[in-house]
């Protein structure tokens, strides 16, 4: 029995031993290879549920098919009306004229274009491409809606991520300081490489002031000259990337201006944009990094004293801190740099062991690694890929619908008052040529000051009598499209425009 048992270990530990002679010479391409396409079929996949992002990626596409300014199409301040995502307007607006893609094509390489740029992105600055795998199949479960949804978003905020995973990778594992006077001795291609990453950065997304947290952090590990560097190599991007904007001025002043008025603000934090709200994040990341840190020490990879050396580690610490602010720290920043922080500690385990060097062991790890990790980011959690299918902006030329909607569109001229972002997102994306303008944009706090207080006030009371306001200025040309009918109203009437948004307006004077 013990000899057929070991004839039959043996046969086995044989085959995966000529498995590995067979692909050997071709393993790392091999895996590189089955790694992007398992990246490829993920949006694709979650695409195929029906699903498309909600909030600004919507609003890029559809500004990008019309020749417009942000004041033709949302009633803001003057001063508001700078393109500040200059960069991925002209990007969609050359496929959108010379590549003839539609609206829902450039939503669709919005998602997948900049999914596949993030994670090609953390391949690269990653040891490996199974350590980057690995950190991102733990966040996934630890922070799955941050992580997926994030990375699904189809924003431009994601070039910035995958720039700050670049710029980690450059600046706080491969540079070396170099004993010289002189900042910029032999090092003149990692100044270019990181100046050309940056002014791209700040031409295709805007928000430069957040690179700040790099030489920060570095400034911190005790690397007082890398983190000057770094500044002067962001001032000269910021300048280029406003200079590609087309409108320097206004473009610097438009970012400047709005994360001012945005926490200088005198309202509550619950009455913010969900991103711009303080709240203390979850800690689970924190028990995970824990226990592979002290792994890490034990198996003397890393010294504890190490981590306050670390400015990768120092940047997650301080990404946290500012989460219990502004929640937008840790979803867009501090996540990014732990992905790249846990894949090199990953890294070193894989590396230590002897048992995953075997190749039934590797083989199986990489499967079970790819096969979750797809899982992992298409499973419909709590519908959270379907639900959304079912909130649809309104369609007024649709044939089942045209007779019973006709007359309650929007006129010419009108105005659109709403207290939801996402009917401003839903209907300017379906209609982005209509003549009628959103009181609601994409920030409450580049509403007129009239507008942002009573807005504020309606959310703050959720009484229909500080809808009056509004309700008094509209016209006949003006709708109302809110998630319900109000009552308090007898000059208005009301028809349901479809399962999520009603509609109100002035009922029409009888002659």
């Amino acid at each position: 029995m013990n000899e057929d048992k070991e004839i039959k270990n043996s046969q086995t530990f044989d085959s995966w031993g000529k498995l590995e002679k067979q692909i050997k010479t071709k393993e790392s391409i091999i895996v590189l290879i089955i790694v992007l396409l398992s990246f490829v079929f993920i949006p694709l996949k979650i695409l195929n549920f029906g699903w498309t992002p909600s909030d600004d990626a919507l609003r890029h596409v559809a500004f990008s098919t019309i020749d417009a300014n942000w004041t033709d199409i949302v009633i803001i301040d003057e001063k508001y009306s700078a393109d500040h995502n200059a960069g991925w307007h002209k990007i969609l607006k050359f496929l959108y004229k010379y590549c003839s893609l539609k609206k829902e094509q450039l939503l669709l390489f919005s998602v997948f274009s900049l999914f596949l740029l993030v994670n090609i992105c953390g391949i690269i600055c990653s040891p490996s491409p199974i350590s980057w795998c690995i950190s991102l199949l733990l966040l996934l479960n630890i922070e799955s809606n941050d992580v997926s949804l994030r990375m699904l978003s189809g924003r431009p905020l994601l070039f910035s991520s995958a720039a700050t995973i670049a710029l980690l990778r450059i600046w706080c594992i491969d540079f070396q300081e170099k004993k010289s006077n002189n900042l910029f001795n032999k090092n003149w291609a990692i100044y270019l490489i990181s100046i050309i990453i940056l002014s791209l950065s700040v031409w295709i997304h805007g928000g430069w002031y957040l690179f700040l947290l790099i030489p920060l952090s570095i400034f911190i590990s005790g690397r007082a000259q890398k983190a000057f560097k770094f500044t002067l190599c962001l001032f000269i991007s910021t300048l280029i990337g406003a200079l590609l904007s087309g409108d320097f001025y206004n473009f610097l002043r438009f970012h400047f201006l709005v994360a001012y008025t945005v926490f200088n603000e005198p309202t509550y934090n619950w009455l913010l944009a969900t991103e711009f709200a303080t709240g203390i994040q979850e800690t689970n990341w924190i028990a995970f990094t824990a226990i592979i840190t002290f792994f890490s020490v034990y198996k003397k990879h890393l010294k504890l004293s190490d981590l306050t050396q670390d400015p990768i580690f120092i940047m997650v610490l301080l990404c946290w801190m500012g989460s219990i602010c502004v929640i937008r720290f840790w979803s867009d920043w501090g996540l990014m740099a732990l992905l790249i922080w846990l894949s090199y500690r990953f890294n070193e385990i894989i590396k230590s062991s002897d048992y995953i060097k075997t190749p039934r062991a590797r083989y199986c790890l990489f499967l079970f690694l790819t096969i979750s990790l797809v899982f992992c980011f298409i499973s419909d959690t709590n519908g959270k890929y379907t639900k959304p299918v079912l909130s649809q902006p309104i369609d007024f030329y649709d044939n089942i619908n045209i007779e019973r909607l006709k007359g309650w569109e929007p006129q010419e001229d009108g105005i659109v008052y709403s207290t939801i972002m996402s009917c401003f997102y839903q209907h300017f994306y379906k209609y982005p040529t209509a003549k009628w303008k959103y009181i609601l944009g994409f920030e409450p706090a580049i509403m007129n000051k009239e507008d942002k207080i009573l807005l504020r006030n309606i959310g703050f009371s959720g009484l229909e009598e500080d809808y009056a306001p509004w309700i008094n200025k509209m016209t006949e040309k003006d709708r109302l499209i809110i998630d319900r009918k109000l009552e308090s109203f007898p000059q208005l009437e009301w028809i349901r425009g479809n399962r999520i948004w009603w509609i109100g307006r002035l009922k029409k004077r009888r002659s």
